[in-house]
């Protein structure tokens, strides 16, 4: 490698590098710990000023083994605010938290264990109220977050794909949401590592089970 390769090599290693940590510290983090005893199969994450629930942020293909920890960055316009979660496992058993307070101090930690369960239902009734959401990148671009979030909301919440994942180009994700009669109004950001970012508005169909929608380059911002 010739002295001229070599320097644009490693100016571009510093640009990507300050690109990657530039983003990572435009969210705070949360880091979920299953300690229940019982493998968690569903967890949704909500805006606490939102009257609906946002995504199961586990997806459609994974679940959490008791003791598992997880880290999702989060986005929220302010200094602090406030969240509410729901985990469900194996069993049914239900685990509930509210006004879950998260500020710029630090990332933030929800230990879920059986102090949180608040009810138990069968886990074939709770799927019925479920719709699948299948999301493809159509953009060009590997897409670093995506945030989904209830449309009543002035936040865009947690990125569902956790902060190890990543959507490459012509690849979808799938994720889990509540059903609703009248159909649920969700506002959907995809940003790429250039920090450019992707946003539109979804209202779910309540007659269909799967649903399907695309990000492109008609929706950058």
């Amino acid at each position: 490698m010739n002295k001229i390769m070599k320097q644009t090599f490693i100016i571009a290693l510093i640009l990507t590098a300050y690109s990657l940590t530039a983003q990572e510290t435009a969210y705070n983090l949360i880091e979920f710990k299953n300690k229940t005893g019982n493998e968690i199969d569903y967890l949704f994450f909500s805006p606490g000023d939102s009257g609906w629930w946002g995504p199961d942020v586990l997806g459609d293909t994974r679940t959490m083994y008791a003791g598992e920890s997880v880290s999702f960055y989060i986005s929220y316009p302010e200094y602090s605010a406030t969240f509410d979660f729901m985990a469900v496992d194996e069993e049914g058993n239900i685990y509930e938290l509210y006004d879950k307070g998260i500020d710029d101090s630090g990332e933030a930690r929800i230990v879920i264990n059986k102090s949180h369960r608040t009810d138990q239902m069968s886990i074939d009734e709770f799927e019925d109220d479920l719709i699948s959401l299948e999301i493809m990148n159509y953009t060009g671009f590997e897409i670093y977050y995506l945030f989904i979030s209830p449309s009543d909301s002035d936040m865009y919440g947690i990125d569902f794909m956790d902060r190890e994942t990543t959507l490459i180009p012509d690849d979808s994700v799938s994720v889990l949401l509540f059903h609703s009669e009248d159909g649920t109004e969700y506002d959907i950001m995809g940003e790429d590592l250039e920090g450019d970012t992707y946003s539109f508005s979804l209202t779910l169909d309540p007659e269909l089970e799967f649903q399907y929608t695309e990000i492109t380059l008609d929706d950058i911002d």
